[in-house]
């Protein structure tokens, strides 16, 4: 009789750790948000209410990841689903359209007012950079089409952006959690007065360095320029993960020999070719420095973008000097 009975406890064991796993896998989790900077704001405003879920870590540019099976999982399994929009997270594209959840695509949000991209290879020294439109000194920018692909959508460089990003976020996460509005206004006072104090900060900091130009690996700096004062003079690409021609260099090589562009630095990008970034600066004979968008380093949460941004500005005042 023991045998019939080992057996049935084992079919029971089995039959149970499976209905739990399927469980787990099933699961669905309240919010994911794509990038860490978004997911440091959504989880300060969820305080008391949710976790939110990362998407992805920043350890590769989300202009052209791929993802994995897991995280398209979690895309699947979430109810609410916070991303930049087809100008940043290009791969996600096709995932966010199949799901059932509610999306907030913030390049979609006409309270974020964003600017176009700039493609030209050097741009006007005089241009100022809080102009809407730099000049360009070559003709090779491109019309916005219908998806808005010639858009910068690198929104988070700029803390007085993100008070516009607490807005939307806020109206949407309002309507799935009706029962926790006050806690939720509570939530985006507070972190709307953290915005204002790191705005502060950060001004503090650049702003002995006002004025500096720089090239950078592909053009994302430029809410961060408006704000801060900086300009960036020349891009190495205009697709982050297509290496510059030779002729492209050509042109920057002949302007800093003539002295018609007084780059600082050339910064790249940790989730970009930052060898090859460094063999460009030695042979222009400029600075190199490497900033991270993304503060892959930092641990998330709702403190993760105001480390982020100090440690950005860190980094890239070090390329200054």
């Amino acid at each position: 009789m023991r045998k019939p009975i080992l057996i049935t406890l084992s079919v029971v064991f089995v039959v149970v750790l499976s209905f739990f796993m399927f469980s787990k896998k099933s699961e669905r989790v309240d919010i994911v948000v794509s990038i860490k900077p978004i997911h440091s704001l959504v989880c300060a405003l969820t305080k008391g209410v949710t976790t939110p879920v990362l998407l992805l870590d920043g350890s590769v540019s989300p202009h052209h990841a791929q993802l994995q099976p897991s995280q398209v999982q979690k895309l699947k399994s979430a109810k609410f689903v916070v991303w930049i929009g087809p100008v940043y997270e290009q791969m996600l594209t096709k995932h966010v359209k199949e799901l059932q959840a509610a999306v907030v695509t913030l390049q979609e949000s006409s309270e974020i007012k964003l600017k176009p991209l700039r493609n030209g290879a050097l741009w006007d020294q005089h241009a100022c950079c809080n102009h809407d439109h730099a000049h360009y000194h070559d003709h090779d920018h491109h019309h916005h089409d219908s998806h808005g692909a010639n858009i910068d959508g690198h929104i988070w460089l700029s803390p007085i952006m993100m008070l516009c990003v607490v807005d939307v976020v806020l109206k949407e996460l309002q309507k799935l959690y009706p029962n926790h509005q006050e806690l939720l206004n509570k939530n985006a006072q507070a972190y709307k007065e953290r915005l204002q104090l790191l705005h502060q900060q950060l001004l503090h900091k650049m702003n002995p360095s006002k004025g500096s130009t720089y090239i950078i690996q592909h053009d994302g700096n430029q809410y961060f320029d408006a704000l801060y004062g900086v300009k960036t003079i020349a891009t190495l690409s205009i697709d982050p993960n297509i290496p510059p021609s030779a002729g492209h260099i050509l042109k920057i090589r002949k302007a800093l020999k003539k002295k018609k562009i007084h780059p600082k630095c050339l910064y790249a990008e940790k989730q970009i070719n930052v060898a090859l970034a460094k063999t460009y600066a030695d042979s222009l004979k400029i600075s190199f420095a490497v900033v991270d968008y993304l503060g892959t380093a930092i641990e998330e949460g709702e403190s993760a973008y105001e480390a982020l941004m100090h440690a950005y500005v860190d980094e890239f005042l070090k390329g200054l000097k």
